[in-house]
C-alpha cells in the first residue's frame, strides 16, 4: 500500500475510534444538547388569570389586571393600581405560577455575579437586578421568560422564585426595600410573559429589547466600532506612562490593527496640574497630554480617555470649595462630591467639556457613576441649596447634562458608559472594567460577555481588558481573544517584548475580528447551556455563521446547512469537534491553527449525520457549502 493510501486508511480508523469514543463515553466537560433518544417537547401552556395573583394588602389602592396577547405564546400583563386620594404606594407582590416539572434550569439578569444560572431542583433564593428571568429545558429551549417595567423603570422591583407544591412561583416584589418618595393616585406596571419554543437566549434578548424600548433612546450609546479594537495602556503602563513610553510604540500598535488607544485613568497620578481657587484648571496647559494626542493622530489612530479625576475631589482647593457637599463613596472611605447640588453637577460637566474641547479626544470612558447609591433616600432637614433629594434622580440629570455638553463641543465623540442602564443603575465598580491575564478566568469572562449581549444586544457595554504576558503560550492568547470574540476587544500588552508567535497570533485574531465584526456583534446571537457557562456560542446570518466550541460537547446541529459558509472555532482543550446535519450538497473545509496558518483541507464526511473535524486547539475550520 502506498504512503498516501496508508494515510487515508489511518485517518478513517482514527475517525471511527474518536466517533466511538464520543458517543460511547461521556467526555469530560459538558453536553449542551439532548441525546438522540430523549426528545424534549414544550407542552402548550394556555395562559390565563388562574396562573397569576396579587399577594399582600394593597389598601388604600384598588387593582385591575388585564392580559394582552402580543403574538402566539407571548403576552403582556397590565397591572394597574388606583385610589381616590393621593397615597403612598403599598409593598406588594405579583405571583405567576408555572409547572415545576417542565423546568430544568433558571437564568436571571444578575449578570455580574457569575451566578446567573440556577439548576433545578438545587437552587437558592434567586433575584434579578434587571427584572428579567428565564426558565428553560435541558436543551436550552425556553419554557417561560419574564420581564417587567413600571412607572419607575423597575427601580423598586425585584423578582424572587420559589417552589410551591408542583409549581414554580415567580414573585415580582414591588417596593420591598424602598418606597418612592411620592404620593400617587395611580400606578401601572407591565409584565412580559413569553412561552415561545425558542432558544432561551432569543427570548431573553427580545425581553430585554422590550424593556429598552421604554427608555429614552438618546440615553443609550451604541457601540462605536470606529474605535475598536482598542489598545489599552492599562497593563504595560499603568502609572508609568510618560510620553516616550507609549508614543515610541505607536507604529507597532497601529501595524497590529488597533484603531484606537485607551489612555487609562492612572495617568492622573503622573500628570501634574494646578487648579484655581474655584477648583478649575486649564487642560490646554497640560503639554504632555497634548503631545501624546498629537502623536496618536500622526499614527492614524483615535484616542480614548478614561477620565474620572474631577469626580473624586482630592485636591485641597476642590475640597474646600465644596465643603460639606460630599457623600460617602460606596467602595472606599474617600468622600465624593454630592451631585444633588447644581453647582457640583455644573463643575463636573464643565471639567469634561473642557477636556473634549481642549484635547480633542475621540472617546471618553468613565465609571464614577457606579460609586453612588442609586436608591439612597435622604430627608433634607438642612437645605443648603440641593435641588434633588434623590441621588438617583440627580445622577440621571448629571448624565444628561454631561452628554449634552460633550456632544456640543464635539458632536462625533464616542461617550462610553453613558448607558442609562449602565450608569445610574449600576452599584459596583466591578460592573465596568476588569483586566485579566491568565486563562483560568475565561469562563467568568465569557459569562459576563454573554449576559451583556443578551441584555443590551448591539448596545452592549461589556469591557474586559485582555492582558498579554510575554511568557503566555500563543495558543492561550488565541483562547483569551476568543473568550471576548462576540464583544468588542480591549487588549493590553508590552508592545516591545512579546515574542513573534504571540505577535502573529494576536494580529491574526484582531484582523479576524475586524473582518467579521458584523457577524460577531450585529447579527443574530445564540447561547447554549448557561448552567455550564456557555460552552457553545454562535452568531451570524444566512451568509455566514461563526460557531465557537469552548468545551467538549455533543455535535452541534447545523440542520440543512442553510448558509454559505461557517467558521467553526475550537477554543476547547481537545483537538477535535463534531457537527451534525443533513446538507443537500457537499461541505468543503479549510482548517487553520491558532496563528491563522494553514493546517488542512478537505470535504466533510458524514456518518449518521455527524462529521468529525480535526481542528488544532485555538484554531478554526471554515466550512464552505457547495
Amino acid at each position: 500500500m502506498s504512503n498516501k493510501g496508508q494515510a487515508v486508511t489511518n485517518k478513517i480508523v482514527l475517525f471511527l475510534i474518536i466517533t466511538f469514543f464520543i458517543f460511547s463515553c461521556k467526555p469530560q466537560g459538558t453536553n449542551s444538547y439532548e441525546p438522540a433518544d430523549e426528545i424534549i417537547i414544550n407542552e402548550n401552556i394556555n395562559f390565563s388569570l388562574d396562573m397569576i395573583s396579587i399577594g399582600d394588602d394593597i389598601q388604600p389602592f384598588n387593582s385591575e389586571v388585564t392580559i394582552d396577547t402580543i403574538s402566539e405564546n407571548k403576552y403582556i400583563i397590565n397591572l394597574n393600581l388606583y385610589t381616590d386620594f393621593p397615597s403612598l404606594l403599598p409593598r406588594f407582590r405579583f405571583d405567576i405560577k408555572y409547572p415545576r416539572k417542565l423546568v430544568h434550569a433558571l437564568w436571571s439578569s444578575r449578570t455580574w455575579s457569575n451566578q446567573s444560572f440556577i439548576t433545578i431542583p438545587s437552587y437558592a433564593r434567586l433575584q434579578s437586578e434587571y427584572n428579567i428571568v428565564s426558565a428553560m429545558a435541558k436543551n436550552s429551549q425556553n419554557r417561560i421568560s419574564l420581564a417587567s417595567i413600571d412607572d419607575f423603570n423597575s427601580q423598586y422591583t425585584q423578582i424572587d422564585i420559589k417552589e410551591v407544591g408542583d409549581s414554580l412561583v415567580f414573585s415580582f416584589n414591588y417596593f420591598n426595600d424602598v418606597l418612592p418618595d411620592a404620593e400617587l393616585l395611580d400606578y401601572s406596571a407591565k409584565i412580559l410573559v413569553d412561552f415561545s419554543d425558542d432558544n432561551y437566549s432569543n427570548t431573553v434578548r427580545e425581553a430585554s429589547q422590550w424593556r429598552l424600548n421604554f427608555d429614552n433612546p438618546e440615553a443609550i450609546t451604541k457601540v462605536d466600532l470606529s474605535l475598536k479594537p482598542v489598545y489599552s495602556v492599562w497593563y504595560p503602563m499603568d502609572r508609568n506612562i510618560p510620553l516616550d513610553n507609549i508614543t515610541y510604540y505607536f507604529d507597532s500598535i497601529s501595524a497590529m490593527g488597533f484603531k484606537s488607544v485607551l489612555f487609562d485613568d492612572a495617568w492622573q497620578n503622573v500628570v501634574r496640574f494646578e487648579v484655581d481657587s474655584t477648583g478649575m484648571w486649564n487642560p490646554s496647559e497640560i503639554d504632555v497630554i497634548k503631545k501624546f494626542i498629537a502623536k496618536t493622530k500622526e499614527a492614524n489612530m483615535k484616542i480614548a480617555l478614561w477620565y474620572t479625576h474631577p469626580f473624586i475631589g482630592a485636591h485641597n482647593y476642590v475640597f474646600e470649595h465644596f465643603e460639606n457637599k460630599y457623600l460617602q463613596y460606596r467602595t472606599s472611605s474617600q468622600p465624593i462630591l454630592d451631585i444633588r447640588y447644581p453647582e457640583v453637577r455644573d463643575y463636573i460637566t464643565e471639567m469634561y467639556a473642557q477636556i473634549v474641547s481642549e484635547w480633542e479626544v475621540d472617546g471618553v470612558w468613565f465609571d464614577f457613576l457606579n460609586g453612588y447609591y442609586p436608591n439612597e433616600h435622604i430627608i433634607v432637614t438642612d437645605d443648603r441649596g440641593r435641588d434633588f433629594v434623590s441621588v438617583r434622580k440627580a445622577l440621571d440629570s448629571l448624565r444628561v447634562q454631561m452628554q449634552y455638553a460633550m456632544l456640543y463641543e464635539r458632536p462625533d465623540i464616542s461617550i462610553n458608559q453613558s448607558y442609562n442602564v449602565v450608569g445610574p443603575l449600576h452599584t459596583s465598580n466591578t460592573k465596568t472594567i476588569n483586566g485579566f491575564l491568565g486563562t483560568t478566568v475565561l469562563t467568568d469572562v465569557r459569562e459576563k460577555l454573554v449576559n451583556n449581549r443578551l441584555l443590551y444586544g448591539e448596545y452592549s457595554p461589556f469591557m474586559e481588558v485582555i492582558g498579554i504576558h510575554p511568557k503566555d503560550p500563543a495558543v492561550d492568547v488565541a483562547k483569551k481573544f476568543q473568550s471576548v470574540l462576540f464583544g468588542t476587544p480591549y487588549v493590553s500588552y508590552f508592545s516591545y517584548t512579546i515574542p513573534e508567535e504571540i505577535r502573529q497570533t494576536l494580529k491574526f485574531w484582531i484582523t479576524y475580528w475586524k473582518s467579521n465584526a458584523h457577524y460577531l456583534t450585529e447579527s443574530e446571537f445564540r447561547a447554549y447551556n448557561p448552567v455550564q457557562r456557555y460552552p457553545v456560542l454562535i452568531g451570524g446570518n444566512i451568509m455566514k455563521q461563526i460557531l465557537v466550541f469552548y468545551d467538549r460537547v455533543a455535535p452541534y446541529d447545523f440542520g440543512y446547512f442553510n448558509f454559505e459558509m461557517a467558521d467553526v472555532i475550537n477554543s476547547s482543550d481537545y483537538p477535535y469537534v463534531s457537527v451534525k446535519g443533513r446538507p443537500t450538497g457537499k461541505v468543503d473545509y479549510i482548517t487553520y491553527d491558532h496563528k491563522g496558518s494553514y493546517y488542512d483541507r478537505g470535504t466533510l464526511r458524514f456518518r449518521n449525520d455527524v462529521a468529525l473535524i480535526e481542528i488544532p486547539i485555538g484554531g478554526y475550520s471554515r466550512l464552505i457549502v457547495k
